[in-house]
């Protein structure tokens, strides 16, 4: 139990380790499942595919909600993320690498190994996600406690969790009960297809403000981008469309506004929707009008994909938190 506890945003997700592969484009052919999505397998299969490559993997920590959190840490937020890791090295990494970044690490252990996913990165810079579950498949409501939502301002989730059976909602629960607002990353179209009619309904009751790409708009509406981030609007107070190159949409009450992104030099796709996320949440905390959100996500999500994996250096940092201070909006109000 957290009798105190110091953070204002709360990440509930997957403890995951990045595997990042660089691969042509045929080598997908030796991978199960679609391109650019992200799809559960075996240990072994994917340590086969891993060996199939002949490349040593590059280790990251990642996980979409854990990356978004650790974007606001960047940009000076107070937070906390709850997880269930393996008691293994990947797990002590893990932790590791969160609280450097002064995040307040909630984490139970499991038998399990630590949740890993392997991103096979392909020339056009998009990753190809196989993950294994191991210990992220034992999280569940009792390790879940009210205390850790006491004044809480906001929870940012992944739908991954939906695989967990009951525990995305209790944890919306918990955070409304509490007085947070609640963001979800819908996370990939196979959760979707798999979870259509929960999603929808966790949408429509707890959540405030969603994140989907393109193709997770059509999987969840049937509808094209600008479409379908009007069908989500009426659904969610607040839809998030991610269009890569060409920027996002936003709606809210009625109203779609486009956001175009900021030229980049596309290296690697990884986490480009979670650093996304983290600075569009970095102004929705503070109230700024959605269109200055919507920019400071483009700005973030166009800086990750610049790099292999879903860190940047501290220089770029500095930067860009040097660029956001410079361009916060006087006005605050929506």
């Amino acid at each position: 139990m957290l009798q105190q506890h110091s953070f204002r945003i709360l990440g509930v997700g997957a403890a995951c380790i990045d595997l990042l592969v660089p691969v042509e484009e045929q080598f997908l052919a030796h991978v199960p499942g679609e391109k650019g999505g992200s799809q559960a397998i075996e240990f072994e299969k994917l340590n086969h595919i891993i060996a199939l490559s002949g490349s040593s993997p590059q280790i990251a920590t990642g996980g979409s909600c854990a990356n978004t959190i650790k974007g606001l840490a960047n940009l000076g937020e107070r937070c906390g993320f709850l997880s269930h890791m393996g008691s293994d090295s990947l797990g002590e990494h893990f932790s590791h690498q969160i609280k450097k970044l002064g995040i307040v690490g909630l984490f139970s252990t499991s038998s399990l190994p630590t949740a890993r996913v392997l991103c096979l990165i392909t020339p056009d810079g998009q990753r190809t996600m196989r993950f294994f579950a191991g210990s992220s498949e034992e999280m569940s409501d009792r390790y879940i406690h009210p205390d850790y939502f006491k004044g809480v301002r906001h929870v940012h989730l992944e739908a991954y969790f939906l695989r967990n059976g009951p525990l995305l909602q209790r944890i919306m629960e918990l955070a409304k009960k509490a007085g947070a607002t609640i963001s979800l990353d819908v996370s990939s179209f196979e959760i979707i297809r798999q979870y259509h009619q929960t999603l929808h309904a966790l949408l429509s009751t707890y959540v405030d403000v969603v994140f989907a790409n393109e193709n997770e708009v059509k999987e969840l509406t049937g509808l094209s981008a600008f479409e379908g981030c009007g069908k989500l609007q009426e659904i969610c107070p607040i839809a998030v469309v991610l269009m890569g190159e060409r920027g996002c949409l936003v709606g809210h009450q009625g109203r779609i506004v486009h956001s175009p992104a900021f030229p980049a030099k596309v290296i690697d796709s990884t986490g480009a929707g979670d650093l996304f996320a983290s600075g569009f949440l970095y102004g929705y905390i503070r109230e700024y009008p959605l269109e200055a959100c919507a920019r400071l996500g483009n700005r973030l999500g166009s800086a990750i994909v610049e790099v292999k994996g879903a860190d940047l250096p501290e220089g770029k940092w500095q930067e860009l938190r040097a660029l956001i201070a410079y361009e916060a909006p006087v006005n605050n109000d929506r």
